[in-house]
Order: C-alpha cells, then sequence, then structure tokens
C-alpha cells in the first residue's frame, strides 16, 4: 500500500510558468510557422484518409476567424457549438481563438433543452452547429427572445445574434478568457467552467513534453472534442507538438480507421480497451500480442487511458501483451491533465506523476488538491461555487487519492460517491464496479447501499453473455456466480449482497452517464427506482 501523504507533508513543485506567449494561438502560429506545407490533419469521410497540411489549416481557420468578426463577434464573446467530431469543428475552435471569442462547446447527446439551456446560459452571440437536424433538435427550446439570424455558409449552419461589426481584434492575452465547458457532473446541475488562454497553454504543452513523443507521431482522435480530455490530450497537444492528427470517422470505425491511418498513438476511455481486449480473448488468437498489433494497426506505440479508472485486470492484460496502456488523471476544472503515467515512469495502479508546474498534495480527509497554471479562472457566474472549489489557491478535486514516497498519484474514488453502510463501514463503489465490469459478461453495474447493512447492485449482462443459454445455469445464476468470483478478493463490506438485471444499459440520453461515461448515480436510482425496491428490502 502506498504511504498517504496529507497536507501537511511536502508538496510537489516544479516551477510554474509566466509566458507572455501561453496561449493557443502563439503555439498554433510557430508551429504553422515551422511546420507549414507537411501533412497536420486528417479526417476520414466515407472511408476515404483525407489530409491538410499546417498550412491549409491555417488559412482556412483565419479566413472564418474574419467571418465571426464580420458578423459581429468581438473578443470575448460568447461562440456555442452544438457539433459532432468533424474537421470543420477543429478549424472552428481554432477560428474562435484567432478572433479571440469564448468557444462554448456542447454535447450532441444531450437533451434538446439542455443543449438551448447551455446556449442561453453563456449568452452565446453565434452558435455553430454541424447539420439542419441537429439545429431542429433544440431550436425550438430556444426562448422567442432571443434573436437569432440563420446563415447557411459554413460549417454548415449558425446562429447569430444581430449586433454591429466587430474591429479588428489583437491576439489574445494569456489570462484571456478561452473557453466555457460546462461540466455535465455526476450530481448536480451543469457548471459552466472557464478556462483561460494560459490554462489550456500550459497544460497541452506539460502534456506534450510528458509525453516526450515529439512531432513525428500520428495520433488518431476518436473521443469527442467537445469533453476536454481529448481538446487538450489530441487537439492541442498536436498544435503544441506539431504531429499528425487524424479523426476518426465514427466511434463504431474504430477497427477499420485504425487499419486506414495505422497510428502511433490514441487517447481513450477504459471502456474501449477492456472491450478491445475481451474481442481479442474471444477470438482465440494464438498469439494475442501479435492479434493486438495488427488490431490497432501494426505501428501503434503509445496507448494512454484518461476520463475513469482502468481495471487492474485490463491493465495488466496490455503490459503481459507488450503494449502497456499509460493512465493519467485530471478533471474539466485542471485543463485537464494533473498527472500522467510514461514508459520511462510508470507504476501499476497508478496514474502517474504530477504534471510539471503543478503542485498536487492530500488532505488530511484523502482529497486530492491541485495548484497551478491549469486550475480554471472560476465557474461562469458563480462565485460560491468557486470560493466552494478553489481555496487558498488550491483546486479541490473531489476526489479521494495518496501519493507513494516516489510521488506516483493513486486515486481511490469520489469524496461525495462514499457509501456509509449502517455497519460504519465505508465502501468506495467505483473500486466495486471496476471490479464487476472486468468481467466480460457484465457490461455495467452500479452500486448502491448508503445506510443499508450491505451492498445491492444494478447490473447490465453483456451481450456475449446470451451465449451458452443450453448450460444448466439460469443466466441470474450465471451473473451471481460471476460476481462471487470478481469480489473474491475484496473486502467482506465490498461484497453484493442482492443484485438484479437490467433489460437496457444506461445511456448518456438519459442522463445516466456522462459523456465520458461516468455513471449519474442520482439518476440511475431514480430512473430504476423499481427495480432497486425490489431488492432494498431484503438487505436487511
Amino acid at each position: 500500500m502506498p504511504r498517504l501523504q496529507h497536507a501537511s507533508a511536502s508538496a510537489i513543485m516544479v516551477g510554474m510558468s509566466d509566458n507572455a506567449s501561453d496561449t493557443i494561438p502563439a503555439f498554433f502560429t510557430a508551429t504553422v510557422r515551422a511546420r507549414g506545407d507537411e501533412p497536420a490533419l486528417g479526417y476520414i469521410r466515407e472511408g476515404q484518409l483525407h489530409w491538410r497540411t499546417w498550412r491549409e489549416v491555417a488559412q482556412e481557420a483565419s479566413s472564418l476567424a474574419a467571418r465571426i468578426q464580420a458578423v459581429g463577434v468581438r473578443p470575448g464573446d460568447c461562440v456555442a457549438h452544438v457539433s459532432e467530431n468533424r474537421y470543420e469543428w477543429i478549424i472552428a475552435d481554432l477560428a474562435m481563438h484567432l478572433a479571440g471569442a469564448v468557444h462554448v462547446p456542447i454535447h450532441v447527446t444531450l437533451a434538446a433543452e439542455q443543449i438551448a439551456e447551455q446556449i442561453i446560459d453563456c449568452g452565446a452571440r453565434l452558435v455553430f452547429v454541424s447539420n439542419a437536424e441537429l439545429l431542429a433538435k433544440f431550436a425550438k427550446s430556444i426562448r422567442p427572445d432571443l434573436p437569432t439570424l440563420i446563415h447557411d455558409e459554413w460549417p454548415k449552419t449558425a446562429i447569430t445574434k444581430n449586433s454591429k461589426p466587430a474591429p479588428s481584434s489583437q491576439p489574445p492575452a494569456p489570462d484571456d478568457l478561452a473557453t466555457i465547458l460546462y461540466t455535465s457532473g455526476t450530481t448536480g446541475r451543469p457548471r459552466g467552467v472557464m478556462l483561460s488562454q494560459r490554462n489550456l497553454a500550459t497544460n497541452a504543452a506539460a502534456a506534450t513534453k510528458a509525453y516526450g513523443a515529439g512531432g513525428e507521431q500520428t495520433r488518431l482522435c476518436i473521443l469527442p472534442l467537445s469533453h476536454i480530455y481529448a481538446r487538450t490530450c489530441d487537439l492541442y497537444t498536436w498544435v503544441v507538438d506539431g504531429a499528425r492528427l487524424v479523426l476518426g470517422e465514427s466511434r463504431d470505425t474504430l477497427a477499420r480507421d485504425c487499419q486506414l491511418v495505422q497510428p502511433t498513438a490514441l487517447n481513450a476511455v477504459p471502456f474501449l480497451y477492456q472491450r478491445i481486449a475481451e474481442k481479442i480473448a474471444a477470438s482465440g488468437a494464438a498469439d494475442p500480442s501479435a492479434a493486438l498489433r495488427h488490431f490497432f494497426g501494426g505501428r501503434m506505440e503509445r496507448l494512454t487511458s484518461g476520463g475513469a479508472p482502468l481495471a487492474p485486470s485490463v491493465e495488466k492484460w496490455y503490459a503481459d501483451e507488450g503494449l502497456p496502456v499509460l493512465q493519467g488523471y485530471g478533471l474539466t476544472e485542471a485543463s485537464p491533465v494533473i498527472s500522467f503515467s510514461t514508459f520511462e515512469s510508470n507504476r501499476f495502479g497508478a496514474v502517474g506523476q504530477p504534471l510539471p508546474g503543478l503542485e498536487v498534495r492530500i488532505a488530511h480527509d484523502g482529497e486530492v488538491l491541485c495548484r497551478g497554471p491549469n486550475v480554471m479562472l472560476g465557474y461562469w457566474h458563480d462565485e460560491p461555487a468557486t470560493a466552494e472549489a478553489i481555496r487558498d489557491g488550491w483546486l479541490h478535486t473531489g476526489d479521494l487519492g495518496e501519493l507513494d514516497a516516489d510521488n506516483f498519484l493513486y486515486i481511490r474514488g469520489r469524496k461525495k460517491e462514499l457509501i456509509v453502510l449502517s455497519t460504519g463501514k465505508k465502501v468506495l463503489p467505483t473500486r466495486v464496479e471496476n471490479l464487476l465490469t472486468a468481467s466480460p459478461l457484465i457490461e455495467q453495474a452500479a452500486v448502491f447501499g448508503d445506510g443499508q447493512c450491505g451492498l445491492v447492485a444494478l447490473i447490465v449482462p453483456a451481450a456475449c453473455d446470451e451465449a451458452g443459454s443450453e448450460e444448466r445455469e439460469t443466466r441470474s445464476e450465471r451473473i451471481a456466480t460471476e460476481i462471487d468470483r470478481c469480489l473474491q478478493s475484496a473486502a467482506h463490506e465490498e461484497q453484493v449482497h442482492h443484485f438484479v438485471l437490467l433489460d437496457r444499459p444506461f445511456s448518456i440520453e438519459r442522463g445516466e452517464m456522462t459523456p465520458k461515461l461516468s455513471l449519474c448515480r442520482k439518476t440511475i436510482e431514480t430512473n430504476f427506482a423499481a427495480e432497486l425496491e425490489e431488492i432494498l428490502p431484503r438487505r436487511h
């Protein structure tokens, strides 16, 4: 067990940045100047890979920046963006940086009312929408008193408030607001996280330095760019290091896209890595290591995981097959990267060591605290929440963790998600859920039990569990046996006493999961109240 350090212990400190060029436009301009005619940005449409050079990307971004200013967007104005991943998403993002606008990306998976609420809340002067169907989804939910003008130009659809033409703008300064990201949050109403140019630029630069792969890699982006994980770790590290970035066509075409692109680097969430491992194991390949490398296109060098904990069994499987998954840790309020694993500095179960330029320490109650140029400006129009999250310059992450003697960080769970049983024992539900979903028979699991004598679970069986119906055991008995196997090394209080099988998975659209696939427990508890009621009385 790693040695626990508290706030009174010495924190990790590497020099903080105070560079006046700490902006995304400054890094972009430098990279375009250095690599102008080299392939920069690839995108796949209808199975075909297309490339744009750095110079072509810069020209399109500059042209769109001028259009944004021409319709009246001034530096500091919010521009909302409702779009799936596509080439135009990146051009729009870069254009907003160049124009000094505040980019407010919105997840396309949200309900219409949620999309409209975020557009209204940020006071967007301009809204980019990727297609007419998506526009129709939420346009009627926008208040009638919000003046709008429809432009069927570029990307495809834009909505803008009428205003006077904008004056020419100066390049943004490091402390200027660059983006507002509405956290999907596992509880409560989403809050707008305000990140400055310095927040984004220094975090991308530090992550690039930790990554250590240089500008010769080809990175395949499959994560949603509306989330800060992909935006910093795929998009902005690409801007900093001048590598090649390719947008996958869809999450369903990963296997084909890997063969087409032959990437050398990939950022993904644990769920994806687990399913790939299960697929290769189920294939019966004589050489799983060769099968794994073939799946990723034959040139893969670096797999990185974030957004959620990676199950120990999955981490071990990839390491044994010669292609280890490097874990990192962060949150939107930290731009997002706080710690990062490298080939030279990696430890089983850890999420790496803090990035250069950051201070990390553990509070007396076990909460992870962070301080540095990556910490957000605050929450949009919510000073009380900002004051609660940032105290004496330290960002309170809400995560429980430990630092060992070599400054490797271990995340143990969410502070507010601790389940306190009637026995007084405390349980981290994410740990139990990770153990359960490491099983190929269990697709998803949500654990409950606050105030009760034991845990209960909502279980979504994996599709593969439909096979083998000829077995003598019933499906429920088979899952019960699997739960016992998964938790055989868990503590007594971490055992699941009762469970119920669900006939559908948890979904983002129903508000049961965040876009990065974290569980929204309150919503799940509400949506599956009847199923929980079946097993609640039996816990006593």
